[in-house]
């Protein structure tokens, strides 16, 4: 990480590095973070870690133990399973929904939100492997537009809430992949937008699954490898 060494938001400056860390996989899951070396590396006080790692745990991106310091928060496999299996349900059955009920004002939004999507950078420069805030938000916002058009309030809002949980695993998934097969995530998002111009419902459930899908896949198979592996999977990470 580099060193901070503007004099103000010293805390807030700790924050966003350590945050950057964490979800471009550079810090692993369960990683332990010792508030004293990043203090050293950060040349800040030892207070001004533990906020920055405070308003982190509040974020669930660390973990703050009594008597055990603090440490970058676990892939909980059986939570991300139960997550993600719940997710196929919800949004496969929304977006059946949206599509056939949905107007040309729905695919126009559709439409949209992919353009911006497409057109957003999607990685920070400079080999961090980090997504960029820019490109998580369209995609967030891409995904909720395919929906959009369901008769249903609740499945939306159940829908986008269950996408905001896992937008941890989706990120650590984006980096945690050395060694698997290439995905073609703009490939994916283009299907799914033409599934819906296509108006083909049933298709456009069997990409939106098979899409979530494989980021579970890639979490599955980091959580497999031996932990002397861990390391050499987190792709493009840079030195």
């Amino acid at each position: 990480m580099a060193k901070i060494t503007q004099p103000r938001n010293l805390s807030r400056a700790v924050f966003a590095a350590v945050r950057a860390e964490v979800l471009s996989g550079r810090l692993a899951p369960g990683t332990k973070l010792s508030p004293r070396a990043l203090a050293t590396e950060h040349d800040v006080s030892l207070s001004v870690v533990r906020e920055a790692l405070t308003r982190l745990s509040e974020q669930g991106l660390v973990i703050a133990e009594p008597q055990l310091g603090f440490s970058v928060v676990s892939l909980d496999l059986e939570d991300m399973r139960d997550l993600y299996r719940l997710r196929v349900l919800i949004e496969g059955t929304a977006l059946r929904d949206a599509i056939e009920h949905g107007d040309i004002e729905y695919e126009t939004r559709v439409i949209a939100s992919h353009h911006r999507l497409e057109r957003t950078p999607h990685m920070v420069e400079g080999g961090s492997g980090q997504i960029t805030d820019e490109w998580a938000a369209a995609h967030g916002e891409f995904h909720h537009q395919l929906l959009s058009a369901s008769t249903s309030p609740r499945l939306r809002e159940l829908a986008d809430r269950l996408r905001d949980t896992s937008e941890l695993y989706r990120r650590w998934s984006g980096t945690l992949t050395a060694g698997l097969p290439p995905r073609d995530i703009a490939d994916e998002h283009r299907a799914l937008m033409q599934a819906v111009l296509d108006h083909d419902a049933e298709g456009a459930v069997s990409l939106i699954t098979a899409h979530i899908n494989r980021t579970a896949a890639v979490l599955e198979a980091y959580a497999d490898s031996d932990a002397e592996e861990r390391p050499a999977r987190v792709a493009s990470l840079g030195p």
